[in-house]
């Protein structure tokens, strides 16, 4: 704590070029009814800060200032990425309360959705982001008890997936209890303190509150972002003090693509009661986990839920990015295909070497027969086809004989593996003949996305197979495909691309047009917390 010897002018509020601590005043972020936040820069380091200072007749009230400083001491207390920082805090010279915190530019999450909504999967990133924060905060003993979409704020932040990153504000009326010997509880038996459209149940009836008040209030903050309003509204605090307490909660609507997991997680967390909701930080983070299984898998992109696909996704890890391929047709299908392809692979390699050990003349125009579907007698069910044992070296054909014998060494494929539409096997241009010469072509096709910034989602079809950067495999087809890049905050790009080939894309995404400032706002994209 720190108390400045700094100018100020005669109501208390410091001018430009006065001090405040080691801190010179730059300028006027906003004003309000308590107050007054000043940009500023810390005169030996360079850094810049906002400090926020009270009227001083505000400052003469016990209550107010503990408020007011236990946002500095609970910050402090906490000290983490998600929750602003605090450099000082302490009284001018003239009396007036101070606090010294980080500079922030960006929206807060209020500003944000007001100006574009949020989808389901943003929703969830954004709501995990929160309860690590306030996880840290639970496990320092502190309870914020006013969690709103006013005191989320977004900040870029190039190391974090999506480019953004919350920051929590306003710990003012938290409940501090860093041990038994620094308890600072700033509210009185019965008195009612937060915002009531945020406030749990209990909150609500002025009892003691614990942590999952706060995780109440991030289920309020989600289904507002979801449906575009929070679960209860009245004419008064007192209608919507009662809502939170006696009525049930609306189900969310306007919004069907939402899924049932998702409705269902939102519920959980707005139960009446503290024992039936979702009892951690860390416990919520791990359902939104299950929601978004490249969060699960590791991905480092922005974690969105992958809906129920309509064909099978097999995922596989790459580094620390996840790779998805799709494959046509059923499961079982797929992999009897691949699996068909590997083994004649195998086995003409093998061929070959062997050739090339025995001097023997590879023609280059000479190619191996494709893989040959056999039907299995109509009374035997369809054979699951197993790897193909290496060929010995010395049982190997001569040249005449290759092509046969990579033909009787390919597993049989059940007759309702139809052929791929984009194989040469299926073009009815290609004399039969012919196509049984050629090999088949990739059923697949890879697909590489890129985007500014990363971490939006790939979306094809309605269904989302990854975020960027993406690399995975589409089915390959003879047709166009639309692929729709999407990152909260951001204009959907669409991509057309044929199919019949890679697909390498590489977006800028750009923000949508910023409405008119009001006239009432002094800087919109900086914090006034009054």
């Amino acid at each position: 704590m720190h108390v400045a010897a700094d100018r100020c002018c005669t109501i208390g509020f410091p001018m430009g070029g006065a001090m405040i601590g080691q801190y010179r005043v730059t300028g006027v972020i906003g004003r309000g009814g308590m107050g007054a936040v000043y940009a500023g820069e810390h005169t030996l380091l360079g850094r810049p800060a906002a400090i926020k200072v009270l009227l001083p007749e505000l400052s003469q009230k016990q209550d107010v200032v503990t408020r007011f400083f236990n946002e500095a001491r609970a910050a402090t207390a906490i000290r983490h990425p998600g929750i602003i920082e605090i450099y000082d805090f302490g009284w001018t010279s003239e009396g007036a309360a101070f606090i010294v915190m980080e500079h922030l530019e960006g929206d807060t999450l209020a500003r944000r959705s007001a100006r574009s909504p949020f989808r389901w999967p943003a929703v969830l990133a954004i709501a995990r982001q929160i309860a690590g924060a306030l996880g840290a905060a639970h496990a320092k003993g502190i309870v914020h008890r006013d969690l709103k979409p006013d005191n989320v704020f977004l900040v870029p932040d190039p190391e974090v997936p999506g480019g953004e990153r919350i920051k929590l504000l306003d710990f003012g009326i938290a409940k501090l209890a860093v041990d038994s010997t620094t308890t600072v509880n700033v509210t009185k038996t019965g008195a009612v303190m937060g915002t009531p459209t945020y406030m749990a149940p209990e909150q609500c009836r002025g009892v003691v509150v614990d942590h999952r008040a706060d995780l109440y209030a991030l289920g309020c903050v989600m289904y507002e972002l979801l449906c575009g309003r929070p679960p209860f509204v009245g004419e008064g605090s007192g209608d919507v003090l009662a809502a939170h307490i006696h009525l049930p909660v609306p189900p969310i609507s306007g919004a069907g693509e939402i899924p049932a997991s998702v409705d269902k997680l939102v519920h959980h967390l707005l139960a009446k009661s503290p024992a039936d909701r979702v009892q951690s930080a860390d416990e919520l983070i791990r359902a939104i986990d299950a929601l978004t299984p490249e969060r699960a898998l590791g991905s480092t992109g922005p974690r969105a839920a992958l809906p129920a696909a309509t064909s099978p996704t097999v995922t596989t890890l790459s580094g620390s990015a996840s790779t998805s391929m799709l494959l046509p047709g059923s499961g079982r299908r797929a992999r009897l295909r691949l699996v068909a392809f590997i083994a004649a692979m195998a086995t003409i390699a093998v061929g070959v070497v062997v050739l090339v050990m025995r001097g023997g003349d590879v023609r280059p125009m000479s190619r191996p027969a494709a893989p040959v579907a056999t039907a299995p007698s109509p009374a035997a069910p369809p054979a699951v086809p197993s790897a193909a044992p290496a060929a010995e070296p010395t049982a190997a054909p001569a040249a005449s004989t290759a092509t046969p014998a990579a033909s009787t060494a390919t597993p049989a494929v059940p007759s309702n593996t139809a052929p791929d539409p984009g194989s040469r096997a299926a073009d009815p241009s290609v004399p039969p003949e012919r196509a049984a010469q050629l090999p088949p072509e990739p059923a697949t096709v890879e697909v590489a996305i890129d985007s500014s910034p990363p971490g939006a989602q790939v979306v094809v079809d309605g269904t989302v197979v990854g975020t960027t950067p993406f690399h995975g495999r589409l089915p390959r087809r003879d047709r166009d495909v639309k692929l729709v890049i999407r990152l909260a905050g951001y204009v959907d790009r669409t991509v057309v691309a044929h199919a019949s080939h890679p697909i390498t894309e590489r977006v800028k995404l750009v923000r949508p047009a910023t409405p008119p400032r009001s006239s009432r706002t002094t800087r919109d994209q900086s914090y006034n917390p009054f």
